[in-house]
C-alpha cells in the first residue's frame, strides 16, 4: 500500500467523508464574530481552506474569499467550485507559516483545528506573524483549536470504516496523552483496486499554553470563546474560537 502525504489521497474523497459537517453553521458563526468585533468585512482571507466549503458557504453570504491551503490535491478540489461563484472565491497553495505576497485584508481566519497542525508553538507564533502582516491595521483574525478533552472523549482509540463511491476506507483515530498528540490513520482504497494510506498528526495544545502564545504575539486576544458559543473557552471546551485584532 503506497504511502501519501496528507490530504494527497484523501482530498479526492474528503467532501464525501466529511458530508455531515454543517459549513454554514461555521459561515454564520464566523460572519457573527466578524461583526461583533470589526463591523464585518467585505473579502476574507481564509487559510488551510481545505476543499473550500467554508469559502463558498461565505460567498452565499456575500463575501469575497481568497482561500489558501498546503495541500495541493485539496485547492484542486476548491478550485473547482469557484466558477459557481462568479469571482467571489479564488484559491492558491501556500502554507500558513509564509503569506508573502497574498495581498492584504481586512479580516482572516483559519478553521477546523487547522491550527493543530503546527506541531511547535515556535510554529504557531511565525504563522501569527505571519498573518498579523497581511491583516489592514484593526483587521481581524478568527481560528480554532481542538482541546485534549475533544481528544479524549471522542477520539481517544476509534476505528471506523466507510463505503462510497468508488471507493472504501478505513480509519484509525488515536490520542497519545503522553505527548500531546492526535493521529487519524487513513487507508483509502479505490475501485481500480490502487490503495493508499497517510496519516495525519495534530498537536494538542493546552488552553494556557495557547492563549500565552497569543498574549505574546503582537495582537491583542479579544476573546477565546467555548465552541460556537459566546462563553469563555477552556480546557472544558472541545472545541475554542480565538478572536484577534491587529491594533490600529
Amino acid at each position: 500500500m503506497a504511502k501519501a502525504r496528507p490530504y494527497e489521497g484523501l482530498a479526492a474523497i474528503y467532501d464525501h467523508v466529511m458530508r455531515h459537517v454543517d459549513y454554514v453553521h461555521w459561515a454564520q458563526h464566523v460572519q457573527s464574530l466578524l461583526r461583533r468585533h470589526s463591523g464585518d468585512v467585505g473579502h476574507v482571507l481564509e487559510l488551510a481552506c481545505g476543499t473550500g466549503n467554508v469559502a463558498a458557504a461565505l460567498a452565499k453570504l456575500g463575501y469575497s474569499v481568497s482561500g489558501y491551503d498546503a495541500s495541493t490535491e485539496m485547492i484542486a478540489v476548491a478550485q473547482s467550485k469557484a466558477p459557481a461563484f462568479e469571482g467571489k472565491l479564488d484559491f492558491g497553495v501556500r502554507d500558513l507559516r509564509d503569506l508573502s505576497d497574498v495581498g492584504s485584508y481586512d479580516g482572516a481566519i483559519c478553521l477546523y483545528d487547522s491550527f493543530n497542525y503546527l506541531l511547535e508553538l515556535s510554529d504557531v507564533s511565525l504563522a501569527l506573524d505571519q498573518v498579523y502582516d497581511v491583516l489592514t491595521p484593526g483587521g481581524v483574525f478568527i481560528f480554532d483549536v481542538c482541546t485534549e478533552r475533544n481528544s479524549v472523549q471522542h477520539f481517544r482509540d476509534v476505528r471506523d470504516t466507510e463505503q462510497g463511491p468508488g471507493f472504501n476506507y478505513s480509519r484509525h483515530s488515536y490520542y497519545d496523552a503522553d505527548e500531546h498528540l492526535q493521529f487519524n490513520r487513513f487507508e483509502i482504497r479505490l475501485e481500480d483496486g490502487s490503495s493508499r494510506q497517510e496519516s495525519h498528526v495534530q498537536r494538542i495544545y493546552p488552553h494556557d499554553k495557547l492563549v500565552g502564545c497569543v498574549r505574546a504575539s503582537r495582537f491583542v486576544l479579544l476573546e477565546a470563546l467555548d465552541g460556537f458559543s459566546l462563553r469563555p473557552g477552556s480546557e472544558r471546551s472541545d472545541r475554542v474560537h480565538f478572536v484577534l485584532r491587529r491594533p490600529t
